[in-house]
Parts: structure tokens; sequence; C-alpha cells
């Protein structure tokens, strides 16, 4: 893998794991923060892209439009139900839930694109989930609300799954600028639809709110998912998915440094096997994917 791919992977992990610490900062429903998360990061890309990306909007084909409307939906109700599922579960036990995902976009990459992984890569994965569920074990709820946001977060492991696999469809036929503006703007447009009939406004809210709407907007998006979506041209889904495990080792750490919620045994033999499943994965279980088209 180009060191160039390693060091956007490494960012983007970086980048994702502030997000649920911003949330969890911020009091905003779920969905204002969902959209406003996506609306900005429309705003900052969306220049550059009208520059010079304006032929290729022209070529997308109905075919192509109605991915990119999959992803969307994909995207939008994968923000709507994690993002909700902070208030009802910890940070650990809602990134942990959210990383399931790589079991399902395993099994959607072999029937759907064909990507194949070796030995070693299965035995990296099984490492990789099982360190991460060891990571937020000792967070785990099964009764009242907490399972609630549980079943959320993991609606939330689901939806994203969704979306990788249409971004890896997506970007052999288009660049990661075009991809990420158009599929955040659909999905802001979605977001706001389902805001409307529950009545919730998009205004007025605090300037430290503001401030939270921009910082996940650059921080988890821009810097996050859309360096996922520009790995998604040189790596295969289930590596991109894999990469993204690190997320909540970088949430454990962030919240006990901000919220002191220290980590214990769990979080710091789970992280290591977790992080040791990536490592092992991306250097030797990627081998088999399929190539580019």
């Amino acid at each position: 893998m180009p060191l160039l791919t390693i060091v956007a992977l490494i960012t983007a992990v970086l980048a994702v794991g502030c997000s649920s610490i911003i949330i969890r900062l911020s009091a905003a429903p779920a969905l204002v923060l969902a959209f406003y998360r996506l609306a900005i990061s429309v705003l900052l890309l969306a220049g550059p892209v009208l520059l010079r990306e304006r032929d290729a909007l022209r070529r997308l084909t109905r075919r192509d439009w109605l991915l990119l409307a999959g992803s969307a939906l994909a995207l939008a109700l994968h923000f709507y139900t994690w993002i909700e599922s902070l208030r009802f579960t910890t940070v650990a036990s809602s990134t942990v839930l959210v990383t399931a995902n790589p079991f399902i976009v395993l099994a959607l990459s072999y029937w759907l694109l064909g990507e194949r992984t070796n030995r070693t890569g299965v035995i990296a994965m099984v490492m990789g989930v099982a360190g991460a569920v060891i990571v937020g074990w000792g967070d785990f709820r099964v009764s009242g609300t907490a399972l609630f946001g549980d079943l959320l977060a993991f609606l939330g492991a689901v939806t994203i799954s969704g979306y990788t696999i249409a971004g890896r469809f997506a970007r052999q036929r288009m660049s990661a600028t075009l991809y990420s503006t158009v599929v955040y703007a659909l999905a802001a447009v979605i977001l706001w639809l389902l805001m409307l009939p529950q009545g919730i406004p998009l205004a007025p809210y605090p300037v430290r709110e503001w401030a939270l709407f921009a910082a996940l907007a650059v921080i988890p998006t821009i810097l996050g998912h859309t360096l996922l979506n520009w790995a998604l041209r040189w790596v295969g889904a289930a590596t991109v998915s894999m990469g993204t495990l690190g997320e909540p080792v970088v949430a454990t750490v962030l919240a006990w440094l901000l919220f002191g919620e220290a980590p214990g045994w769990s979080t710091v033999a789970g992280g290591t096997l977790l992080l040791a499943g990536i490592w092992l994965f991306v250097r030797h279980g990627s081998a088999a994917e399929a190539p580019e088209n």
C-alpha cells in the first residue's frame, strides 16, 4: 500500500475518532448536528468542485445519480442513528458497536464487488473486532435506555457499511471531492426533510454550538470521511472499514482526557489487540482484493 494512502487512512481515523467527543459537547438535537455537519462541509467543498469538476458533474449518468442518492441516504441515516445513540449510551459502547461494520462490509464486498481477503486478513479482522469489543466491554448495558442506544449504534454500523460499499462503486467513476460534495449535499437535504415533520428548528443556536457544528464539518467529516472516500479509489472497502476500527481507541483516549473517563484494563488490552489487527490486515491481509476496473 502506498505511503500516502497509509498516511491518509491514519489521519482519517484520528479525525473520525474526534467525532463522538464533539457530539458529546453539544446540546443540539441529533438531526441538527448531522445536518450542519454535512451542510457546512458542502459549503467548504463546493467552490473547488464547481471550478474543477463542472464537466465531470455534467457527465454523471442516471446510474451515477442513483448510486449517489443511495450513498447519501445511507450516510444520513448513519449520522442520525449514531449521533442519537450517544444520547443514550457511552462513548465506548457506541463507537465499539459501530465497528461491527467490517463484518457487514466484508460480506457485501464479497457478494457485490468480488473483493477477497486471504486467511491472514480474516485472522486480522477477527483480532480487530475482538479488540474493539474488549475496549468497551465494561460499558455495555443490556437494559433500559442504554440498550436502546446500543441498538441505534448497531444501526449506525449497518448504514455506514452501505455507504462504504456505495462509495467503492462510485469512486471508480468520479473524484473524491465530487463524490463527497454531492453525497454530503444530498444527505443534508434528506436530514432536513426528516426534521420538517418533527418541527425541529435550524436556528437560533448559541455561538458555542455553531463552533461545534463547524468542528464536526472540518475534523471528522472533511479530514475524516472525505479522506476515507479518497482512499476507496486505491484500496478495497474492507481495508478502509478495517482501518476505522481505530476510532474507539481514539475516542476512549479523548474521553479520558476531556471527561475524566479513565481507561481500564479492558481498554488497554483491547486497544492493543485492535491496533495489532489493523496493522496485520493493512500489511498482509489485503493482497487478495479485486483489481481496479
